[in-house]
């Protein structure tokens, strides 16, 4: 009798788990997830019971990436934006259209450090966002890339940046 007591006590205390109340309305909820695709139920269900502040903008583990694989292209920074461009780009204005947010694994860049705003010629193995999405600096860009390894990284003499104000 006692371990029926006990059993029932237990699932009476486990019944309540699955009964969290949401810190975000349905409607916010949804228009969040919308906003977001291709984010991971983790991260979706940290920001529908912990609101905007459980989460992590551009975090790269709330997304569906694509294997790690070899890119190369044209890579703009500067105070605000990091673009990238892959091969056979020319030039990488992230004006002329929505473009991919470039950030940094840590230790994945062991060179100098980079605090020039300018436009790199970049060699890498990277992961990006399966799913186009608003990403970065307000959500100006289509994807999220993310460098695992960097292989080669040069600035482009004379190229500060191609952003028009």
């Amino acid at each position: 009798m006692r371990a029926v007591i006990c059993l029932g006590l237990v699932a009476l205390a486990f019944s309540g788990c699955n009964h969290r109340k949401p810190a975000v309305s349905d409607a916010d909820y949804q228009a969040f997830k919308a906003s977001f695709p291709g984010m991971t139920k983790q991260c979706l269900d940290a920001y529908r019971y912990g609101g905007f502040s459980a989460w992590r903008p551009d975090d790269p583990e709330c997304f569906e990436m694509t294997p790690a694989q070899h890119w190369s292209g044209l890579w703009e920074t500067g105070w605000e934006w990091t673009n990238f461009c892959p091969d056979p780009a020319k030039e990488c204005n992230w004006m002329s259209k929505r473009g991919t947010w470039l950030t940094f694994a840590k230790g994945a860049f062991h060179g100098p450090k980079m605090v020039e705003d300018g436009v790199y010629r970049i060699d890498f193995v990277g992961r990006r966002t399966r799913v186009a999405g608003n990403f970065g600096h307000q959500a100006s860009y289509d994807h999220l890339m993310v460098v695992d390894r960097v292989i080669s990284i040069q600035k482009i003499p004379g190229q500060k940046y191609a952003k028009r104000f």
